[in-house]
């Protein structure tokens, strides 16, 4: 989840006080710390209190996690290595780390990378190690909540951290300029596909930007991108628009690779070891396991083949049929034609919970969004789309959220696409 951008700041027992209440409120009316129930899981349909209920809540968008190479591989890695590889990878890495990042060189291109445990490790990792007391760091106020929890370390060791407007490059221009004066590095945070509303960072602008400004660096969490997008499934940044010489990409193998983990693919080589060999969670925490291990390898090798292209263009498929459908229900959804998620806002938390809890009803489990995973009054429904999902999957969800929410009235006979504050497009209009 992105961290909240506009509330009015709380004092931290104000805040649990309130993100408990409405995780409460949530629980009673059914819609948030649930247990599935299924005996098997197909990746489409999860068994909620007895309900069957078609899930747009799964972000494993190419269907992976289901896949019988996968789990085959998985299993054989836990015969042949044990349940566990109770090893810091400081002393030593289990055998399959090789096979993994042999594939992962292959996708990326052979660009220097390493692999944590997870992304939210893998910052914890990267981001100390990269940035020193003599830089600054500017963070989108929408960057994941997994980047915002490193800023106080990089506070600690006496970094300057301020938060730039959500996808701002005019602005974000301006202070790294100011703070170039003053510091040896600016380092600019952001995501390639930001989780809640299903937008992206503007790649070529901001590569644009460190050409012009040679004292800025980008580090970019791309788990979303990761598979799903760009060629090999390198993701949103790096598969789509390549690398930059001063920009470091960190992406998820837990989403649409259907495994675990996440790959640091920095610029040198000189980086990587850096991180590998400093990263405070690289020495101190646990390494992948060999299941999971085993599943990241043989998704990985499916990405590097041509069978990625096919995957892709599947979910593609789901995503623009959505946007058809809800463009004549006169839906208003935000979001990114190239990216597979997409929100819609319908204000007041209340009115979340009811168009969540009608949305069961119907049949289809969706995830509501509430501070703070978003500003308070911006509440709204999260969808997210994949493989598994049907034509009539998602037939019928637009049909229900056309039930379940007044639709505002269409300009010009198109939906309203809502790409970043203060710019809005139409579904029509945002069509190649």
């Amino acid at each position: 989840m992105s961290k909240p951008s506009r509330s009015p700041q709380l004092r931290v027992a104000d805040r649990v006080n309130l993100v408990k209440n409405t995780a409460r409120a949530l629980t009673n009316r059914g819609i948030f710390h649930l247990t599935a129930e299924n005996q098997h899981c197909d990746g489409r349909k999860l068994l909620i209190s007895g309900k069957s209920l078609v899930t747009f809540g799964s972000c494993s968008y190419l269907g992976l996690e289901t896949d019988v190479r996968l789990k085959t591989a998985s299993c054989e890695a836990v015969l042949r290595y044990g349940t566990q590889f109770p090893s810091s990878r400081a002393y030593v890495s289990a055998p399959l780390y090789t096979r993994l990042e042999a594939a992962l060189s292959r996708i990326f291109e052979g660009r220097p990378l390493t692999v944590a445990s997870t992304t939210s490790l893998g910052h914890m990792a990267a981001l100390p190690v990269m940035v020193t007391e003599r830089d600054a760091v500017l963070y989108d106020l929408f960057v994941h909540a997994s980047v915002q929890a490193v800023l106080p370390t990089l506070r600690e060791q006496g970094s300057t951290c301020e938060a730039v407007p959500h996808n701002r490059l005019d602005l974000l221009e301006s202070r790294a300029r100011e703070l170039a004066a003053t510091h040896d590095r600016v380092f600019y945070l952001c995501d390639g596909i930001y989780s809640m509303h299903g937008d992206h960072v503007d790649v070529p602008g901001l590569y644009s930007l460190l050409d012009r400004l040679p004292q800025l660096h980008a580090y970019i969490d791309d788990a979303h991108g990761m598979a799903f997008a760009g060629r090999r499934g390198a993701g949103s940044v790096l598969g789509v628009h390549g690398g930059h010489e001063r920009a470091v990409v960190v992406l998820s193998m837990a989403k649409a690779m259907g495994a675990a983990g996440a790959v640091i693919v920095t610029p040198t080589e000189e980086l990587k070891e850096a991180i590998f060999s400093c990263g405070g969670t690289m020495i101190f925490s646990g390494p992948m396991q060999p299941a999971l291990l085993g599943a990241a390898v043989a998704s990985a090798e499916i990405l590097a083949s041509p069978e990625i292209d096919a995957l892709q263009a599947e979910v593609m498929e789901r995503i623009q049929l959505f946007d058809d459908l809800a463009r004549r229900e006169g839906l208003r959804v935000s979001g990114s034609p190239t990216t597979p998620i997409r929100f819609m806002e319908v204000g007041a938390e209340e009115t979340a919970m009811d168009v969540a809890t009608e949305l069961q009803s119907a049949g289809y489990f969706v995830n509501i969004a509430v501070f703070p995973a978003v500003a308070r009054g911006h509440a709204g429904i999260r969808l997210v789309f994949t493989r598994n999902h049907t034509r009539e999957d998602v037939a019928g969800l637009v049909g229900a959220l056309s039930r379940a929410v007044q639709p505002r009235p269409p300009q010009n006979s198109a939906a309203a696409l809502v790409v970043a504050p203060g710019r809005t497009f139409t579904l029509s209009e945002r069509r190649p």
